[in-house]
Order: C-alpha cells, then structure tokens, then sequence
C-alpha cells in the first residue's frame, strides 16, 4: 500500500481506495467531496523574525497558493523539492482519464515561474497508460527526478522514472526521450514511492507483487536512465519481508552510500500493519547487522495498524521516521506516530520518546503523518492531514529533539488550517525545510 494515496478520506479517487490500495491504476476523474481538488503549496514560518507555526503572509496570498491545473479534475502534489536560488517545485499528478504527470515550478515569492514549461507548469501524459508521480529529487546539475508507477489500459503497472529538465523539458538524453518504465520480473501491480540520488546513480524504491504477495522492490539506475548491473540482480532487488506483504513509501541514503527503506509490513487483505524499516549495502544486499540479524526492522507500536510514510536522516546519523499509529479506518481513527532509530536499528528509547523510542499525537479523528523533515537543530517537523474523510484539515506538527511537542510552534506543537478552495479538504503531503520557513505542498 502506498499510504499517501490511500488514507482514509472523503475523495473518490481510485487510487485512494484502502482495500485496493497496492494494486490501483488512478482513472477515476473527479472527486465526490465537493469541488474537484488543486495543488496546494503554502509556507509557515519556521523561526523569527516571524511566529513560528504561522503562515508566512509575504509568500502567495496570506502563505498560501493553489494552483488549478485542470479545473475539473483532481490535481494534487505529493512531492515537493526546492532549489538553491530559492524557487519550489512541486510534482504530483492530475487525474484526468488517464492521469498525468504534473510538475509546477514557484518563484520564491509563490508565484509561477513563467520560465518553466508552459506558463510555469508541465503536464506530461503516457500513450494509453496512466502515469502517477509520487516523488520527486533533485540532481546536482539541477535536473529534475520524477518517480511513481504507470498503468497501462490492459496489463500490469510497472516502476516510472522521468527527467526534465531545468526549463521544464522532459531531458531527451535519459532513458526513452526522457521516461523510463520498468517492470520487475514475475512481479504486477508494481509501483515507486520514493526517489533518491546515490553518487551518479539514481534509486527508487517502492512495491510489486510477486507469487501472491507484495515484496518491497528497489531499482539503481546510471545517470543514462538505463538499470545499473552492478546493483542486486540487473539493478533490481525485491524483498520479501517473511509470508507478510510489504511496501517502501521511503527512501534515504546515508553518507556512506547504504539505503534506508521505511515503509510498511503486513497483511494487504486485512490491512493489518506494523512500521517496517531495512537497510542496505551499496550493492542491493541487506545490512545484515541492521536490526540484529536481518537487516530489517518491524515495529509494532499498538493495536490496529501502525506504518511508515516518511523516513528523515539526522546528521548523527539517527533515522527518524513518521506515519501512522493506531489506525483504524472502520472507527475512522488513526493517530500521527514519529519513531527514532540508533545507527544500528534499535529504537532510541532513552533520546526519544522515553521509554519507547516513538511518541503518538492525536489531533481530530483519523490523522495522517505524511512527511517528515530534520531541522538542523535536530527539531522534527511531521506534516499531513487531520479528520481525513470528515472534513480532512491540513496538519504541522514540530517536536523537540528528544520528541516532546514544541511548545513555542503553533498550539502545543501543532497547527491545522480548514481549507481555503477551491476543494472544501486540504492536506499535506510533502515538506522541505528553509532556514526560516516551512514549505508543505498537497491538496486544497
């Protein structure tokens, strides 16, 4: 299951179905909770000179920006990457039939950037498949990385990867005029969720099923587009995580070049879930002194089900991670979880969350942490939505290095906001950090 497109939430997306979750194709056109749904960004000041918690007013119209890609779809945002001179970029997808693509450049001051594709905005579309981006980085020559899955109209969903340009341009000299799709042998309903830049090459990380069961899968690939044959078996690695069903929704590179996958580890019938985190060797195999003895570690925190959505990078090297804790679509309640992990896998039970490791916070009914962000004073920053399915709010959460709520952000470490239109639910799903600003993206 890709948890951020299949949280409990009034949009009729098929992509949003829970029961079907890591198997979807997105064709379904407009959503059944009022207005069809923009592409949200919006900035919070992180520190003085403004308040922290509060929306930076000198960004967009009073911190916000929604921008209507097709007016009579679905466009929502699901990654968001910042440049070094200050302009934001935010990818996602509108779910026209079929869905496409779509990657909007911001100046800094959250107006388009009329120098990027067509009046700021990309729209890149598949010949008879459907293409859904859920992730998004950035190369140190300023290319920009684009995964998430494609759907054909007849057959099974493969991995997608695509670059562009800094104009807006899909980059010709990478994979197939720009597009990569890969599938993953004797696997289906495959799919990315993250992406990631490792030296020249490039990682992405997500799901397939395969012999009945979902595996996490992995694919490195050269600076080319084509599959790096130095990485796993062809440059493509599956990890089946016992008889569970398993997902990556995240991917992080360490400074020594190993992979941290978080996700989730489970049963995809009864959507029963724990919080699954693994690490890997720069080669594709797993780290086998990670978490004891495997290389993998699964976290149950409580009853219902539990999962990772975001996974974050200290500079000491600590792993931070944030989802979902006690979730329970069927009594519509589900808790915001942030975990820490030592170097080696085991939870930091006496710097976080003392005694175990993990803190919970309950903000409306069913709460989603999407997206998770270090700040350099080793602040956490959680973003997603609250009361998803009754009215979904937008949710920022910061919390003290040792997980206590930030009292001096929002009220008691939080802030909502109702949403603003066109759509009467807003969320976040992705969150980068300036030095004196929060920047979220998502839907509204």
């Amino acid at each position: 299951m890709n948890p951020k497109i299949s949280w409990s939430s009034g949009l009729a997306l098929t992509v949003l179905l829970v029961s079907v979750a890591l198997t979807a194709c997105g064709y379904k056109t407009t959503t059944t909770y009022g207005a069809p749904i923009a592409v949200a960004l919006a900035r919070y000041n992180a520190n003085a000179p403004g308040t922290p918690g509060t929306l930076d007013t000198s960004f967009g119209t009073q911190g916000i920006v929604t921008t209507d890609v097709n007016p009579s779809q679905d466009d929502l945002a699901f990654a968001v990457v910042l440049q070094p001179d200050g302009k934001i970029i935010a990818v996602g997808s509108s779910f026209t039939t079929s869905a496409s693509v779509v990657v909007i450049r911001y100046n800094a001051n959250g107006t388009l950037d009329s120098t990027f594709g067509s009046g700021g905005i990309t729209v890149t579309s598949l010949p008879s498949a459907s293409a859904t981006a859920f992730a998004a980085t950035l190369q140190a020559d300023g290319k920009l990385l684009v995964a998430g899955k494609t759907c054909p109209l007849s057959g099974s969903s493969s991995l997608l990867l695509m670059r562009y340009t800094t104009s807006g341009a899909l980059d010709t000299g990478f994979g197939t005029q720009g597009i990569v799709t890969t599938a993953i042998p004797s696997g289906s309903a495959t799919g990315a969720n993250a992406v990631a830049v490792s030296g020249t090459n490039i990682l992405v990380a997500g799901h397939s099923k395969i012999g009945g069961k979902f595996a996490i899968a992995l694919a490195r690939y050269t600076s080319s587009g084509a599959l790096d044959p130095t990485f796993g078996s062809g440059g493509i690695v599956t990890t089946a995580v016992g008889s569970l069903d398993a997902d990556a929704a995240a991917l992080a590179v360490q400074v020594d070049g190993k992979i941290v996958a978080a996700g989730l580890a489970g049963d995809a019938m009864s959507q029963i879930w724990d919080v699954a985190l693994l690490r890997y060797n720069t080669d594709g195999t797993l780290d086998l002194p990670f978490g004891g003895t495997n290389g993998m570690v699964i976290t149950d925190i409580g009853s219902s089900s539990n999962y990772a959505n975001a996974v974050a990078l200290q500079a000491d090297g600590k792993i931070v991670v944030a989802g979902n804790a006690f979730a329970n679509p069927s009594a519509n309640t589900s808790d915001i979880a942030v975990l820490r992990y030592n170097t080696d896998g085991t939870l930091d039970t006496t710097g976080f969350g003392s005694p175990n490791g993990y803190v919970t916070t309950n903000v409306g009914a069913f709460d989603n942490g999407f997206a998770v962000a270090v700040q350099a004073d080793n602040k956490i920053v959680v973003a997603g939505n609250a009361d998803a399915g009754s009215g979904d709010r937008l949710a920022l959460l910061r919390y003290n290095a040792d997980g206590s709520p930030d009292s001096g952000f929002g009220t008691g470490g939080v802030v909502t906001r109702a949403a603003s239109g066109p759509s009467t639910i807003v969320g976040a799903f992705a969150v980068s950090l300036q030095p004196t600003a929060i920047v979220v993206v998502g839907y509204d």
